[in-house]
């Protein structure tokens, strides 16, 4: 499953992912990274830790992404004991 968001050019604010389990239940996690592809596959944000709280997993997004309109990949890394979980959100950042 893929998530979706949008931004707007120049805007800087956080992106967060809220973790549930097959069953719709909250699941939280024990650490987070983050990394932003643009749609050539280029690394744009290196992977970086995330901030996590419970079942909540957010990242600031800032100019280095959003500089310039286009779509960006945010590749979650979930990490629950020996576990590692991915998931992608789809970032558009449109024009002004």
């Amino acid at each position: 499953m893929k998530t979706y968001i949008t931004f707007y050019e120049k805007e800087i604010r956080a992106v967060e992912l809220l973790i549930r389990d097959q069953n719709d239940a909250l699941f939280s996690v024990d650490n987070a990274t983050v990394k932003v592809m643009d749609k050539d596959d280029n690394v744009v944000v290196p992977e970086t830790p995330a901030y996590v709280v419970g079942s909540s997993v957010s990242f600031l997004i800032g100019t280095s992404v959003t500089n310039v309109a286009g779509e960006y990949d945010i590749i979650w890394k979930l990490i629950k004991g020996q576990y590692t979980f991915y998931h992608k959100t789809r970032l558009v950042v449109e024009d002004l």
